[in-house]
């Protein structure tokens, strides 16, 4: 049986749109693709992630229900508490009951 109760943070997958800008090139936009909770827990950053960085970065692990009308990807990035995030990698954690999909990722902002 799923226990909803664990995932308890909301969190916003986008993606990236190119539309025309009537004047010959391209604007990028960002699209909602997926409003959805989850589980978030903050992780350490490793070696290779601290050294591209000047400040410690905000690293988390994230899981969310697996869906079959939604995966995520490197492509996408995630908004979480009003801040931008990188997806680093995802995983398909295939439990016996259950399936969700295991993010990392890293603040951008």
């Amino acid at each position: 049986m799923i226990n909803f109760g664990k995932y308890s943070e909301k969190v916003i997958f986008q993606g990236f749109s190119n539309t025309s800008d009537g004047a010959g090139g391209i604007l990028s936009s960002s699209v909602n693709v997926l409003t959805t909770f989850a589980r978030v827990n903050q992780t350490r950053g490793n070696n290779a992630i601290e050294s591209q960085e000047l400040v410690l970065p905000n690293t988390y692990e994230i899981a969310i229900q697996f869906r079959n009308s939604f995966t995520p990807s490197e492509d996408h990035r995630i908004l979480y508490r009003s801040k931008y995030y990188k997806i680093l990698s995802v995983r398909l954690d295939d439990q016996r009951q259950h399936k969700e999909y295991i993010i990392q990722m890293i603040g951008i902002q």
